[in-house]
């Protein structure tokens, strides 16, 4: 199985959001996770984290961004703009923390 293509789930997480990519840099010059920062005009930046591995994918974001209906709405659209850029049906699995949201993308 090829590695997931982090940029898809970039696009889809922008599209979904109405949000455009300000910065992206690799966390702690590891190549395993990702520090994304996300903003677009009068609205304050966002920041996503991107863990990587060879067959998934794990999103994780503050859950003031989203929280209650917005995020059930969000993940229904987020979900299939994923499946949408990868062709293929794709699995959320969704954890959380007491102030992050959690989700691991499988393709």
């Amino acid at each position: 199985m090829p590695q997931i293509d982090y940029m898809k789930v970039i696009g889809a997480l922008s599209k979904t959001l109405n949000l455009e990519t300000i910065d992206m840099k690799f966390h702690d010059r590891s190549t395993d996770r990702l520090d994304i920062i996300m903003g677009a005009d009068a609205v304050q930046e966002k920041k996503f984290t991107l863990s990587l591995t060879n067959f998934s994918v794990e999103l994780s974001f503050s859950k003031q961004y989203l929280s209650g209906k917005d995020f059930e709405k969000w993940i229904t659209r987020f979900e299939y703009e994923l499946e949408q850029a990868f062709v293929s049906n794709v699995s959320i699995h969704l954890s959380e923390d007491p102030s992050n949201h959690i989700l691991k993308i499988e393709v």
